[in-house]
């Protein structure tokens, strides 16, 4: 009965925006069989192996070393009393509001022959030379380190609330059984913290296989990289395809497992009421073994490089007063907080459609819709130029010329926005919806309202947290994003990630403290966010 209070009208202008954020996809994946080129052929023959490669090394030894950081520091701090533990709690978060392509930018020019460490090691003890000889991050090995220490805290992130929702009567349980330390680790905690770890580690792959920045910057080949020097500096459109079509097929293939190996690992382990853990104060020796492997770990993912742009800042600081800068912050708040509004409404408007219909077909187009984030922003911006490009040509067709020029125009940017970042703010708005009976809507519907009243006028204003916190998470993900507005932005229009691109592209390094600790800045919002749910969440648990 539920289900007939939304009429056709609502479920077409659904099926057409599932329509535009799956035409992207279908788009690429189209492209496997399709024919060949010349430059495929050489692509296949010399390259893709190495695409094949690193894109597989770096992806296992970035998941390896992940882990072991995140669920490291994450067992540290629930299970143990060390000097600092209630700082490294938070710090240990703060890597994740860098993003990886600026990390990778503010190492490079750290161990640069004219950079801060070189020369401290140079005027200090005079093995400035040695130092750099030893140290070179330009290649895969480089890549694996950045890409470690800025994407663990989604392990670290998830696990520790694992941890922290763990009944502390299975340690007990463990404890009287004769278990030792270790084996309470590793048969008791692990196992129960494994569907969040793999939920931490399905996001840590997925942003591993997006990445494009630090890979192009450091001039290692791999699949997105490949993608854009296929298509911009070859000019071949299919081959670039042909390659994102792979990359995406390797996507879907890890969501299947991350799906199967959660659904397998699921635990009921704790009660109605649970009892916090209680932790355990470590010897002296132990105490300081932890303090600094979380300080060691701080150090390298936040500490180091925020000291490094601010030194470059004290450097360029005029810069901050340079006009063409002002311009690109405005660019860069208008495109993100246009698209990320029309995001979060269409979301809205999805999980109440979600929420108010048992059709099957409306409940699998909406898991259509929410798989977008895991697709690379390279793989989108690829699927959205042939499409926009076709419509573009049908225009010139109908009407002598394109009336709108779709390719080249803020609508394709907005398009990827919308495929690549929908997820997010779904399952915010989602999560927001399911606390609002249903019976509301149906004493809505019987007083006359149509669905727009019932959204605009109850749902929205008793879900205000969740939409602004569903803003904020969108906007930041936009004004992080690098290799799909690189390709769709319009002419001479640059946001932040592009401004800190462009400026590292031509070795300006020290110009980019000024847009990198601005990005950095809006990316601590959801970290923030994130530090005050927990905390309420341990509070409620403590009381």
């Amino acid at each position: 009965m539920f289900s007939k209070i939304l009429d056709y009208k609502d479920q077409i202008f659904l099926y057409f925006v599932i329509l535009v954020v799956i035409t992207p996809i279908i788009t690429v994946l189209s492209y496997v069989f399709s024919p060949s080129t010349h430059l495929w052929g050489h692509l296949a023959d010399n390259l893709l192996l190495e695409y094949l490669s690193n894109t597989f090394l770096i992806l296992m030894f970035v998941s390896l070393i992940s882990v072991v950081l995140g669920v490291s520091c994450a067992w540290l701090v629930t299970m143990y009393q060390f000097p600092g533990k209630d700082i490294f709690k938070w710090l240990l978060v703060m890597p994740i509001a860098i993003p990886t392509y600026v990390s990778a930018y503010i190492y490079a020019g750290l161990v640069e022959p004219s950079g801060f460490l070189f020369e401290s090691a140079e005027s200090t003890i005079g093995l400035g030379k040695e130092l750099y000889n030893l140290i070179n991050l330009r290649n895969i090995y480089g890549v694996i380190f950045i890409l470690s220490i800025c994407l663990y805290p989604y392990i670290y992130l998830i696990t520790y609330s694992s941890f922290k929702e763990q009944s502390y009567c299975a340690i007990e349980v463990g404890k009287s059984l004769g278990l030792n330390k270790k084996e309470l680790f590793r048969k008791i905690s692990i196992p129960l913290a494994r569907p969040g770890i793999i939920a931490g580690l399905s996001l840590v792959m997925m942003e591993t296989l997006a990445e494009f920045g630090t890979m192009d910057y450091y001039g290692v080949s791999t699949f997105t990289t490949g993608i854009y020097r296929t298509w911009f500096a070859f000019d071949d459109d299919t081959s670039a395809l042909h390659l994102a079509s792979i990359l995406l097929t390797f996507v879907f293939i890890l969501m299947i497992l991350e799906k199967y190996s959660r659904g397998r690992s699921k635990y009921n382990h704790s009660s109605q009421k649970t009892r916090p853990m209680k932790p355990i104060n470590m010897s002296m020796r132990n105490g300081i073994y932890a303090f600094l492997w979380c300080l060691l770990i701080v150090l390298l993912g936040f500490i180091i490089p925020i000291i490094q742009l601010f030194l470059w800042l004290i450097d360029t600081y005029s810069y901050l007063f340079d006009s063409e800068f002002l311009e690109i912050i405005t660019n860069t708040i208008i495109i993100g907080s246009f698209a990320s509004v029309l995001i979060v409404l269409i979301s809205i408007y999805a999980s109440y459609v979600n929420r108010s219909t048992s059709n099957m077909y409306t409940k699998f187009s909406l898991k259509i819709f929410s798989i977008g984030y895991s697709i690379p922003g390279v793989v989108i911006a690829v699927g959205i130029i042939i499409p926009i490009t076709l419509i573009d040509d049908l225009q010139a067709v109908i009407f002598g010329s394109p009336i709108f020029y779709l390719s080249g125009s803020f609508i394709a940017l907005i398009i990827a926005y919308l495929v690549r970042f929908s997820t997010i703010s779904f399952n915010a708005t989602e999560s927001g919806l399911s606390k609002i009976k249903n019976n509301i809507d149906l004493t809505a519907k019987s007083f006359g309202f149509s669905n727009f009243m019932i959204l605009k006028n109850i749902h929205i204003p008793m879900m205000k947290t969740t939409v602004i916190t569903a803003l904020i998470l969108v906007f930041v993900d936009i004004v992080k994003e690098l290799p799909a507005t690189l390709i769709l932005r319009p002419f001479n229009f640059d946001t932040l990630a592009i401004h800190i691109y462009e400026l590292a592209s031509s070795e300006q390094l020290s110009f980019i403290a000024s847009p990198a600790l601005m990005l950095i800045t809006i990316g601590l919002i959801p970290v923030i966010i994130l530090i005050r749910k927990t905390v309420g969440y341990e509070n409620e648990i403590r009381d």
